[in-house]
């Protein structure tokens, strides 16, 4: 898993320079880990960018790369009515996972309802393969049933977004990535490696397939959607280069650690050992306490040096020995999908360039 590989293979480069040269495009959720490497493909082709942040934090690093900062909120109609005056794309990456489905929704819905009054091209929205209803086990194509529970608060927000833009007026193009992974993936690429740190990782076995995809894919992908002619209401879904288990996933990390063990233990075995899963009803509709203080914390120490104190402690408080997966990790582990993204690539020329 190596991190020194281009951005952009060299055989799309010159045709999305072609096209992105001095377009204007807007960026949403761009400290995240996919939307920073978006930032930097679309300064990469040439795109005049202007990225959308809550506050002030990361701002001289985009500045400095060549992009306009805007500083203010989704939900603020009078301040995004002018953030969107002009451009031609919007690249809604945007959501805060330490706040409820339905407090993303409502932001959401805000930029909605002025995206819908500008005079904006198209809208490239991300959103997940957690959609579909046959996730993560079944057979899933842009296609796949699609249905709302009321249970699951971020699936159903997810959901909520993707409708509404498949009937909006304006054209909408909705990424569908699964595991995404590639420098700055706290949940893909740092957990693993400090779980293999700490002692061996158990795995399921049976050993269930991983919907794995890079980073870097994701950003090509949605260059592409923002290029392609003629787009409509439409879904993509997007897969890796290689189709491979989670024992390999796992393996990708070890060798570029140098270290860590995994092992295979029975599907059932490892069922039984966990507690029995609580339902909340209706599903979480607001942030934990903890989600609140991580919140809180952020805003005042900011994002990054938040992250290497949490890191800091997790290491002291976590002593070695087997990481067991809990209900969900199990479930994505053990199952075995069929992900077909062949509408996309037929569609949007999607290549997958990265491996693990």
């Amino acid at each position: 898993m190596t991190l020194d590989r281009p951005l952009l293979a060299d055989t799309f480069l010159g045709e999305a320079r072609n096209h992105f040269s001095g377009r204007r495009v807007i960026v949403t959720g761009a400290t995240g880990f996919i939307g920073r490497r978006l930032v930097a493909g679309l300064l990469l082709v040439g795109a005049s960018v202007t990225v959308v942040l809550r506050s002030n934090h990361g701002a001289n690093q985009f500045e400095a790369a060549g992009a306009e900062v805007l500083v203010g909120q989704l939900q603020d109609h009078a301040f995004m009515s002018k953030a969107l005056n002009d451009k031609e794309i919007l690249f809604h990456l945007a959501y805060d996972v330490r706040s409820g489905g339905q407090e993303n929704l409502h932001v959401f819905n805000d930029l909605y309802e002025v995206a819908q009054a500008s005079e904006l091209e198209r809208i490239v929205h991300m959103s997940s393969l957690v959609v579909y209803d046959h996730w993560p086990g079944g057979k899933i194509d842009s296609d796949a049933a699609i249905t709302r529970t009321g249970l699951e608060d971020y699936r159903d927000a997810k959901i909520a977004m993707e409708e509404a833009l498949m009937a909006g007026a304006k054209p909408a193009a909705i990424l569908q990535p699964g595991i995404v992974h590639g420098p700055g993936s706290a949940l893909w690429t740092t957990a693993p490696r400090e779980a293999l740190k700490r002692g061996p990782v158990i795995l399921p076995d049976p050993i269930g397939l991983c919907p794995a995809i890079h980073v870097d894919d994701v950003v090509q992908a949605a260059l592409r959607a923002a290029m392609v002619n003629d787009l409509g209401h439409e879904r993509f879904v997007l897969c890796g280069r290689d189709p491979l288990d989670w024992r390999a996933f796992y393996q990708s990390h070890i060798d570029a650690l140098g270290q860590g063990v995994v092992e295979l233990q029975p599907v059932e075995t490892l069922k039984a050992r966990l507690p029995v899963p609580t339902t909340s009803g209706g599903g979480s509709q607001s942030p934990s306490a903890a989600a609140r203080i991580s919140q809180s914390l952020r805003k005042l120490i900011g994002r990054e040096r938040f992250e290497r104190w949490i890191g800091m402690v997790r290491n002291l408080v976590q002593s070695s020995g087997p990481v067991y997966p809990d209900h969900n990790m199990l479930t994505l582990m053990s199952a075995r999908g069929d992900i077909c993204d062949a509408q996309t690539r037929a569609r949007i020329g999607y290549d997958p360039q990265h491996g693990v």
